[in-house]
C-alpha cells in the first residue's frame, strides 16, 4: 500500500453517475460509476482515497480508476467509487470526487473473496486517513480465509451464512434490506422472495450463540432488513 501524506486533493473529477454492470452491488460492495467523457484528464490507474460531494453533503470512499481485471478482461476505462456508510440509489445525479492519493495500483485477484478482503482493507485505510473512527468488535472475519472468529474460537458457517455475515460486517454503519442481501449473496434478483435471507440469518445466530456471550451481532431493522451490531 502506497504512503499518502498529502492533505490536499491531487485531482478533482466531476460528472454524472451512470449505470455500470451492477457487479459491485451483487457482491455487497456497490459503487457509483461516473461518466467518463475525456480519459485524458484521468490520473494513473489505481485505487484512490477520495472525498465525495453529493447533494451538498460530503462523503468518503475509495475510487477505482482504470479497468476491472478481476471482473472482466475488457479494456474499458471506468471511474467507480465505493462510498463509505452509504446505501442509496443516485443514478443520474452529479458528483464531485476529490482524490487525495493513491492507495495501490490495480491488480487481478484470484477470486471475489480476495477482492472483497482488499476492498475492506482499503476502506479501513480511508477511515484512518480522514480520522473516521473504526468499529471495534469481538467478531473478526477474513473473506480470503473464509474465517469467522469470536474470542479465539472459529465459527463454522455455510457459504451463504458466511457471505451474509461478512456483508454486514464489512459495512457496519449500513442497514441492508433483505432484497439487497439476497441479490448480493444469491447473485440473482430477489423478486420479493426473502425467506432464504431470514432463514439464513436465523442459522447464523444459532451457530454463533455459543461464542457470543449473549450478544447478537445481527440487528434486525424492523420492516426493512439487517445491520451489523458490533457490541
Amino acid at each position: 500500500m502506497e504512503q499518502i501524506s498529502n492533505k490536499n486533493p491531487i485531482n478533482i473529477l466531476s460528472g454524472k453517475v451512470i449505470h455500470g454492470r451492477g457487479i459491485g452491488k451483487l457482491v455487497g460492495m456497490p459503487t457509483a460509476n461516473m461518466e467518463v467523457l475525456d480519459e485524458s484528464i484521468l490520473p494513473p490507474a489505481g485505487v484512490y482515497v477520495t472525498e465525495i460531494l453529493l447533494d451538498g453533503q460530503v462523503h468518503y470512499g475509495i475510487t477505482n480508476i482504470g479497468t476491472r481485471p478481476t471482473v472482466d478482461n475488457d479494456k474499458e476505462i471506468s471511474v467507480e467509487t465505493h462510498i463509505l456508510n452509504f446505501n442509496e440509489e443516485i443514478y443520474g445525479k452529479s458528483i464531485k470526487i476529490r482524490l487525495f492519493g493513491r492507495l495501490r495500483s490495480q491488480q487481478k485477484f484470484e477470486n471475489f473473496s480476495m477482492l472483497l478482503e482488499q476492498i475492506r482493507m482499503d476502506c479501513i485505510a480511508v477511515r484512518k486517513f480522514f480520522g473516521i473512527g473504526q468499529v471495534v468488535s469481538m467478531l473478526h472475519m477474513s473473506a480470503a480465509k473464509r474465517q469467522a472468529i469470536i474470542g479465539g474460537h472459529e465459527v463454522c458457517l455455510s457459504v451463504k451464512e458466511f457471505d451474509i455475515l461478512y456483508m454486514l460486517y464489512s459495512a457496519p454503519d449500513i442497514a441492508y434490506s433483505k432484497e439487497q442481501i439476497y441479490e448480493a449473496v444469491w447473485h440473482e434478483p430477489s423478486n420479493g422472495y426473502c425467506h432464504a435471507v431470514e432463514n439464513t440469518v436465523f442459522q447464523i445466530r444459532k451457530r454463533i450463540r455459543d461464542y457470543s456471550a449473549g450478544h447478537d451481532f445481527i440487528k434486525t431493522v424492523i420492516g426493512f432488513g439487517y445491520k451489523f451490531n458490533a457490541g
